[in-house]
């Protein structure tokens, strides 16, 4: 039988020189995918549609958005199937916040979605009236 003599520093060194090469190109690989947003939606091309703050609402209450540039926009209230029960309001919104004025009292007590419509998104929130 033949014996070889293999030193640890012959094994140790060239298992520590590829994982730190592997790990090296890890990290250059998550730096190039932050920068050049890969995997990333653009957030100027979207709104950001806020949940309401009191919950269940009654009355009159104030839809908020905020957009990162000018769009078409639409509200629309939809009801439990999420199907659509009525349009809220359509726009050309500016840039910066909006605040839409949605009287509850139009529509019967339940749970319901309003959704934010633009020609790239749907965004809905769910809502309960009760008046």
């Amino acid at each position: 039988m033949i014996a070889l003599r293999v030193s640890f520093f012959d094994v140790a060194v060239p298992v520590l020189l590829i994982s730190i090469t592997v790990l090296v190109l890890v990290i250059a690989f998550r730096k190039l995918r932050s920068r050049w947003a890969i995997g990333h939606p653009n957030s100027e091309k979207f709104a950001v549609l806020y949940s309401l703050e009191k919950q269940p609402i009654t009355g009159e209450v104030e839809i908020y958005y905020e957009l990162e540039q000018a769009k078409d926009i639409e509200i629309w209230l939809l009801d439990s199937e999420m199907n659509d029960k009525m349009r809220i309001d359509s726009r050309l919104a500016k840039k910066g916040g909006t605040k839409i004025n949605f009287d509850s009292k139009v529509v019967e007590n339940g749970r319901y979605f309003y959704e934010l419509r633009s020609e790239n998104q749907k965004t809905s929130k769910a809502i309960y009236i009760d008046n």
